[in-house]
C-alpha cells in the first residue's frame, strides 16, 4: 500500500470507530487536501441535496482552515473545536505538516473523543514522516469504551466569552501548550494468575513476546517515556506496577497501590472464572484502596476465538455497571495493547494540564 492508502485507511478506521464523526479531512499546512473519509450514511450519499450539504461543509472547512492558520500560525494549530448551527468541528495538529479536521454531530462527547483523536494524530504524523513502525503499531483504532468518569477536564479549556470566528461559526475550545510539563503516572496492572498481565506490559514496552508462561512472583516495575502528539517538549513517564495475582501475595499488594493514577484489571476471555474474579474481587479491591481513579477493565486473549467464554457484550455491560472503561486485547497478537496504554496516558496528561490551569487561577 502507498502512504496515501495508509492515511485513507486510518481515517476510515477512526471515523467508523466513532459514531458521531461524519467526515474526516486531512489538510496540509498549505491548505491542500491530503486525504478524506466520508461516511456513507452522512452527507456523502449520491443525492443532489447531500452533494449540496457536503459542498457547504467543504467550503466552511476551507474557511476555518484559513482562519486557524492565520490565528495560530502555520504548523502551530494546537487543538480546538468550533460550533456551527448543525455540527461540531474539531481540529488537531498532526506534526509540522498537516492538520486533522473532523466534522461531527452534536452528540459527540469531546472528553472521550480528544484522547483518541490525539492517538490518531500521532499515527498520521508517523505516516507522514515515514516513521510508522508496523511491528508495534497498526492502522486500527481501538474500540475503547471510555467511561464518563474518565473526564479530561475539557470544560476548563472553553473559550470565554465564545468568539465568533466566521459567520455562523463559534470557537468552542482551545487547548494550548504548556511549557515543559513532565508528569509521571503510576499504572497498576491487576488480575488473576495467567491472564496475561506481564505479556501485556511487555508488549507496551516493545519487548519480545515470552512464549512460555512464567508467573510474576511478587511485582515487576517498569518505566516507559511517552510524548503526546503536539506536546513534544512535554514528557510522560509511565511507572507500571505489574502485581502478582497469587493468593500468597494478596496480603502485601496494598502497599503498592499507593499513589496510583489508573488501574488496569485484566481477565482472560477464555476463562470465565477470571472475569468473575475481575469484577467481584479485583475491582472492589482497587476501588476500596485507590479511590475514584480511572479503571480500565481489560479482556485479554481475544485471539483465542474458539475458546472464548466471555463475550464482548458481557465485558461492556460489566464495565458500564462498574463505571469503568473497557477494552479487549490480545497480548499474543499485539492487538490494542500500545494504543490502550497511550489513550489512557493522553487522558491523564490532559487531566494534569487541567490541574495546572486550575492552580494558576488560585
Amino acid at each position: 500500500m502507498s502512504r496515501g492508502e495508509y492515511l485513507q485507511t486510518l481515517l476510515k478506521n477512526f471515523a467508523d470507530s466513532q459514531q458521531e464523526i461524519e467526515i474526516a479531512f486531512l489538510y496540509s499546512n498549505d491548505g491542500l487536501l491530503i486525504s478524506k473519509y466520508i461516511k456513507e450514511e452522512g452527507p456523502s450519499s449520491n443525492t443532489e441535496d447531500s452533494d449540496n450539504v457536503y459542498g457547504a461543509i467543504t467550503s466552511l472547512v476551507d474557511s476555518l482552515l484559513h482562519k486557524i492558520s492565520v490565528e495560530y500560525k502555520i504548523g502551530h494549530y494546537g487543538t480546538g473545536s468550533f460550533e456551527t448551527a448543525e455540527h461540531r468541528i474539531i481540529y488537531v495538529e498532526t506534526g509540522s505538516e498537516a492538520i486533522l479536521l473532523l466534522v461531527c454531530n452534536y452528540d459527540i462527547n469531546l472528553n472521550k473523543l480528544f484522547p483518541i483523536a490525539y492517538l490518531v494524530a500521532e499515527k498520521i504524523t508517523q505516516l507522514l514522516e515515514d516513521s510508522f513502525d508496523f511491528r508495534y503499531n497498526t492502522l486500527d483504532v481501538p474500540d475503547l469504551n471510555i467511561d464518563f468518569s474518565f473526564n479530561i477536564g475539557l470544560n476548563n479549556f472553553e473559550i470565554k466569552p465564545i468568539k465568533t470566528v466566521i459567520d455562523g461559526v463559534y470557537a468552542d475550545h482551545q487547548i494550548k501548550r504548556n511549557e515543559n510539563v513532565n508528569k509521571m503516572f503510576k499504572l497498576i496492572v491487576l488480575g488473576d494468575p495467567g491472564v496475561g498481565k506481564t505479556t501485556l506490559v511487555n508488549r507496551f514496552l516493545k519487548k519480545d513476546q515470552i512464549s512460555d508462561y512464567r508467573p510474576t512472583l511478587g511485582i515487576n516495575i517498569s518505566t516507559q517515556n511517552y510524548r503526546v502528539q503536539g506536546f513534544k517538549d512535554d514528557i510522560i513517564q509511565f511507572l507500571i506496577f505489574d502485581l502478582a495475582g497469587q493468593e500468597f501475595f494478596k496480603r502485601v499488594r496494598h502497599e503498592y497501590y499507593k499513589g496510583a493514577n489508573c488501574a488496569f484489571i485484566v481477565y482472560d476471555v477464555t476463562r470465565k472464572e477470571t472475569f468473575d474474579e475481575a469484577i467481584n474481587f479485583w475491582f472492589d479491591d482497587a476501588r476500596k484502596e485507590m479511590g475514584n481513579i480511572p479503571i480500565v477493565l481489560v479482556g485479554n486473549k481475544i485471539d483465542l476465538v474458539e475458546q472464548c467464554e466471555v463475550s464482548t457484550e458481557e465485558g461492556v455491560t460489566a464495565a458500564s455497571k462498574l463505571h469503568s472503561s473497557f477494552i479487549e486485547t490480545s497480548a499474543a497478537e499485539n492487538i490494542n495493547v500500545q494504543d490502550t496504554f497511550k489513550i489512557v496516558g493522553i487522558g491523564l496528561f490532559f487531566q494534569s494540564i487541567d490541574e495546572i490551569e486550575e492552580s494558576d487561577k488560585i
